[in-house]
């Protein structure tokens, strides 16, 4: 009896001792579903654009706890309970992600790719954005579009949300600088004449890139807003160009050609720029606009009048964030000095062209004395610096070398660009093998990694599928699996200060200093 009666006992005790495991293992993971689902409200709250559930959430912690422990496992943080990963990396200072184990096709990307912008930070933007190359309307009409916003969705899925219609290409304008070349030859030996056929000539391709730009928006938004669920919208950044206009003067304005329906006024009241805002929130389909880029016109008066209409809407919450676009040293520092908080000055900027990527360019000195961050646009030089460039001709080559490479270098004849785009390819590709990536991943890493404490992000060029290569049988649209490849590596600091050597990022080399922006007060439409 007392045999059984003790083996009775240790059955008790065994039995609660289960029980209490069960308890202590249920309420530990009760607290770690709830850690789980404060870290995911708080990520959410931090990072709108994501929108993790709990689950998902789960998964991308498992796959910076990947990187974590190949690159950082030995931080002096790390406990025994989780590891905290350094600032800097093994091999380099990039603070931006650098996580091999990323998913390549989809899923949010990590924290450090985005920056946030706006009043009060409230907009979330990817360091990579994507800019649209809009195009003439066509015979495919509509499945064009459906096929843009089908691919538009593919990048959002992949966790890019900045995107802006990039003005048309030189080929969708060709038929107006066509059409104006006979009457220059016309009117050569001829000065005025000829002046009036040049001015003619902008002023037609002005007016029809932005007809252009504006119906490939209202198109592509239109299309973009009836497929896509209107959370997935809000936690995008649709930017919006916006011109300044000339100075142009009635009998100007009737010799070049231009419509007389839109007549010259002018630009103090800020009416006309009410109304373009008003035409771009008609077209984006937005109660507001994510982000205002103005753009830059030589000799015009109108920039700070525009900026303060601009800013003035921005008060009112018709606007979030407002930037500008190849705007000179001299005005900005005008515009700062007027107080108007501008977010960023985009440029263009790529390994043939770094003169205003220097730090001690004049436009690099403001902008770090300002806290200003640059938005770099022709990042890969129009094609210069990927893969599919090798099936171009050369004639194609030297095309892209004058249009996305003008750096106001020593490098002037077309052989020298051409003994240094080789050694910049060259080196591209030795490092392409080192870090198992592509040529394209290499030149976009270096410009974001160059300037990253400044917030400085680059737009990457894309048709969006609208040339419908998938629906004739071509490879389906897999942009975004390339520019995911961008966040899974580091650039050495040996490697950065390679590439900046080669591009002339980094040389000791005097450039002429700008040239301030100058009003032609002689104009007539300016005088009272």
């Amino acid at each position: 009896m007392v045999g059984c009666s003790g083996t009775s006992f240790v059955r008790r005790c065994l039995l609660i001792l289960a029980c209490v495991a069960y308890v202590a293992c249920a309420f530990s993971n009760l607290c770690h579903h709830r850690v789980s689902i404060a870290r995911t409200k708080n990520i959410n709250t931090q990072y709108p654009h994501l929108q993790l559930s709990t689950r998902s959430w789960s998964r991308f912690l498992a796959a910076t706890s990947i990187a974590d422990t190949n690159e950082t496992s030995k931080s002096a943080e790390s406990t025994f309970w989780r590891t905290v990963p350094t600032s800097s990396s093994e091999n380099g200072t990039s603070k931006l992600p650098a996580i091999a184990g990323i998913d390549r096709e989809t899923g949010p990307l990590p924290p450090g790719a985005y920056k946030q912008i706006g009043e009060r930070d409230t907009i979330t933007s990817c360091l990579l954005g994507i800019g649209i190359r809009s195009q003439a309307s066509n015979d495919d009409g509509n499945e064009v579009w459906k096929e843009a916003s089908k691919n538009c969705q593919k990048l959002v899925d992949a966790g890019f949300n900045t995107f802006i219609m990039n003005n048309p290409a030189a080929d969708d304008l060709k038929s107006a600088k066509v059409s104006t070349q006979k009457t220059i030859q016309r009117g050569r030996g001829k000065t005025e004449k000829l002046m009036i056929a040049l001015e003619k000539q902008r002023l037609q391709n002005l007016v029809l890139r932005t007809k252009i730009r504006h119906e490939a928006e209202e198109n592509f938004y239109k299309v973009l807003h009836q497929n896509t669920p209107k959370s997935v919208l809000r936690s995008c950044n649709f930017m919006v160009n916006l011109e300044v206009p000339a100075i142009l003067s009635t009998e100007q304005q009737k010799n070049s050609g231009v419509d007389e329906e839109q007549p010259t006024q002018s630009f103090g009241n800020g009416w006309m720029v009410r109304e373009s805002v008003g035409n771009a929130l008609k077209r984006v389909k937005e109660e507001s606009l994510g982000s205002v880029v103005l753009e830059y016109c030589e000799h015009s008066p109108y920039h700070l009048d525009v900026l303060d209409s601009l800013f003035e809407m921005k008060r009112e919450g018709l606007i979030q964030s407002i930037s500008t676009q190849n705007f000179p040293p001299s005005l900005l520092r005008s515009a700062l000095s007027c107080g108007f908080e501008i977010q960023s000055n985009s440029i263009v900027g790529n390994l043939m062209n770094t003169h205003n990527l220097r730090s001690d360019s004049e436009l690099g000195i403001l902008c770090s004395e300002q806290e200003l961050s640059r938005h770099i646009s022709a990042p890969l030089g129009g094609g210069l610096f990927t893969d599919s460039i090798s099936q171009s001709s050369k004639k194609k080559i030297e095309a892209l070398f004058g249009i996305c490479c003008r750096d106001k270098s020593s490098v002037v004849s077309t052989s020298q660009k051409w003994a240094k785009y080789q050694s910049i390819k060259n080196t591209l590709h030795e490092l392409s093998q080192k870090y198992q990536v592509s040529c394209e991943s290499i030149s976009l890493r270096w410009l974001l990694q160059m300037n990253e404490e400044a917030g400085d992000s680059i737009i990457v060029g894309s048709r969006l599928g609208m040339d419908l290569r998938e629906q004739q049988g071509g490879s389906p649209y897999n942009r975004q699996s390339d520019l995911r490849e961008v966040f899974t590596f580091a650039l050495e600091d040996d490697d950065m200060e390679l590439l900046g050597e080669l591009s002339g990022q980094s040389s000791s080399q005097d450039f002429p200093p700008e040239g301030d922006h100058q009003i032609d007060f002689s104009n007539k439409a300016l005088w009272i």
